[in-house]
């Protein structure tokens, strides 16, 4: 079979070829019954003046016969002559033609022949001649008129024939547009119908599961490439079918996976950020990380680079001769220490290290050991080992999800030292306290004492009875300030509140000031502003103890009034109507004044500030003011 050329291979150009060559039959036809519709007319005009030449002949006939002036017979001979004429040559704008007749024109010629050489001359010279009108015969013009109703019977002839030809290709058009029609009809069913109708089958044996249909591949036109790309999908789909089970397995264990990997690192994660030591945090997480991987031991070690060692914090699953031996405590001693300079985690398997030289951990029956850092900003805090017994290959994603719960776990150590230093320096802080309290109630009550003491013995080396018992009576008195200053201190210490009772605080500490002092207090709360804190709770209880303490020990007053005020700003007023103070010698002694200063700094602590001011009347006041920029939701 012979192949077609590739520009009609498309269902495009072949419907595009069929269409020309219908249409170029087409108009080739309707030319054609053109040019027999014109030669018709031409005719039908020719034998209209072949008519009127029989008419004329007669005509001129009878001119003569009648004794016809000259001119007029001759002005009707040239009509006659430009007739004839004009039939001979033809007018195709009228139209007018004889037909392309070898028969018609020879009688055409004949005719022609027949009035110039013989009817003419005989008409002219009858014509010429002097007669009586109706006196001479008129001229025979019948064989002439012969002549040209066969020239009339010959063009009908052939009109008749070309007449029967129009009709012919009239009816052949007719026959055209309907096999033109059926033809165009079959070929829209068999080109185009037929093979969408044979995909629309394919595909709904696709919907319906058949994933092996396929469509035939014929030609190289649209529909063959729309049957390829059928094909193609439809391998694709019994392909994705056929693997369809397997995938599904493979993305359901990557899900199993990932969310173990989202599990592991959550629990781990929610267990640094509880309250835990050092060892038992290490050794929850390396539980944790075992029982993940399904290591058989594991071990937490810190970094002292000074000393260059790794200190083992926890471990499970070591046996006690790793324990007793310990090679991984040196940097250079073992893989662990060999670890921790490197970027990333270091696995070894021991079956592929035939010609290293043997540690205590392939000693004590491990094949593969994986060794992960515990980092804090970059930097080594220590190293977690996992022991395996049996070779446990772990996954790019597992080492990941190690080294990413090693930084957690370097994070988590990192914040328990940080806690340890701020609870040194919490410490250091109270210390420094306490000593500023002991200075400014008991070291001067105590050197109080000593003077008095040294003021007894002279009285008494000098025998002098009323001073001696002047003395001692300030002696008792500065024992008995000494053991109240001590007792009042160890009540400060031991304080311990809570947002939820710090009024409760408040008012019992005035209630021991009260049997401390026997001075009367009015306590005055309002606002409801924001709780304090707890660390704000109590720097104000003490800033509010050191008040009362002044006012016990220097006021002399009989009534205290503290006013809490808890709104936009925390403002804590306490009032007295004691004996208060000069503001001029109050600020030139005030940076040696340690109660002052111990609530200064005390205020500082929470970012607020204290103010001390004579009333008016009698007494003093101090307030303390902890402004909303610093306080938030407790």
């Amino acid at each position: 079979m012979l192949s077609q050329p590739p520009h009609m291979r498309s269902l495009s150009s072949k419907l595009l070829t069929l269409t020309i060559a219908w249409l170029l039959l087409a108009m080739t036809s309707i030319g054609y019954t053109l040019v027999l519709s014109w030669k018709l007319e031409g005719g039908a005009a020719a034998i209209n003046d072949a008519g009127s030449l029989r008419m004329r002949s007669y005509r001129v006939a009878m001119l003569v016969s009648e004794g016809a002036p000259l001119a007029t017979v001759q002005a009707e001979n040239q009509h006659f002559s430009d007739t004839l004429a004009s039939l001979r040559k033809g007018d195709p704008a009228r139209p007018l033609f004889l037909p392309d007749n070898d028969e018609v024109r020879l009688q055409a010629n004949e005719i022609e022949q027949h009035w110039r050489k013989e009817l003419l001359p005989r008409l002219e010279l009858a014509a010429s001649q002097p007669h009586q009108p109706g006196s001479q015969a008129r001229p025979d013009v019948s064989g002439f008129v012969d002549h040209i109703d066969r020239l009339v019977k010959l063009i009908e002839e052939d009109n008749a024939r070309n007449t029967t030809l129009l009709r012919f290709f009239q009816m052949a058009l007719i026959a055209m547009a309907i096999v033109g029609s059926f033809a165009m009809m079959f070929l829209l069913f068999l080109l185009v119908i037929r093979p969408l109708n044979t995909l629309g089958e394919g595909i709904a044996r696709l919907r319906d599961g058949e994933l092996d249909a396929r469509m035939e591949v014929s030609g190289n036109d649209e529909f063959a490439l729309i049957s390829t790309g059928f094909n193609q999908m439809a391998s694709h789909l019994q392909e994705l079918y056929a693997t369809l089970e397997q995938k599904v397995e493979d993305k359901t264990r990557s899900v199993e996976e990932k969310n173990r990997h989202l599990t592991a690192l959550y629990g781990t994660t929610a267990f640094l950020h509880e309250s835990h030591e050092l060892e038992p945090m290490c050794d929850g997480f390396i539980g944790r990380l075992m029982e993940l991987t399904g290591a058989d031991a594991g071990s937490v070690r810190l970094v002292d680079v000074k000393r260059g060692r790794l200190e083992l914090i926890a471990q499970r699953g070591l046996p006690p001769e790793m324990l007793e031996d310990d090679h991984c405590a040196p940097l250079e001693g073992c893989y662990c220490g060999e670890a921790v300079p490197q970027p990333f985690a270091v696995i070894r398997r021991f079956d592929r290290m035939q010609h290293a030289e043997e540690k205590h951990c392939q000693r004590a029956g491990y094949q593969e050991i994986s060794v992960f850092h515990i980092r804090y900003n970059q930097g080594n805090v220590g190293i977690f080992t996992l022991y395996f017994r049996q070779v446990t290959p772990l996954s790019p994603q597992d080492q990941f999800l190690l080294e990413t719960l090693g930084s957690h776990l370097g994070i988590a150590i990192e914040n328990l030292r940080l806690a340890a230093r701020d609870r040194q320096f919490a410490v250091a802080e109270e210390r420094n306290l306490m000593a500023q309290g002991l200075h400014d109630s008991i070291a001067q009550s105590l050197s109080f004492l000593n003077l008095q003491v040294q003021m007894l013995e002279a009285a008494l080396d000098g025998d002098e009875t009323e001073q001696a018992q002047e003395n001692l009576g300030f002696i008792r008195t500065g024992v008995q300030e000494c053991y109240e200053d001590v007792r009042e201190l160890l009540l400060n210490f031991r304080t311990r509140i809570n947002k939820e009772d710090f009024a409760d605080a408040v008012r019992t500490l005035l209630s021991r000031f009260e049997q401390q002092a026997h001075v009367a207090t009015q306590l005055n709360m309002q606002g409801n502003g924001l709780p304090l804190d707890p660390q704000q709770q109590l720097q104000v209880i003490f800033i509010l103890q050191e008040a009362l303490s002044n006012v016990r020990k220097h006021a002399q007053a009989q009534h205290v009034i503290i006013d809490i005020r808890n709104e936009a700003d925390f403002v804590m007023t306490i009032s007295d109507d004691g004996c208060g103070f000069d503001q001029q010698r109050f600020e030139a002694r005030k940076s040696r004044h340690v109660g002052l200063s111990i609530m200064q700094e005390r205020a500082a602590r929470i970012h607020g500030h204290i103010a001390i001011r004579p009333l008016p009347a009698a007494g003093t006041e101090v307030s303390l003011t902890l402004p909303h920029t610093e306080r938030q939701a407790a």
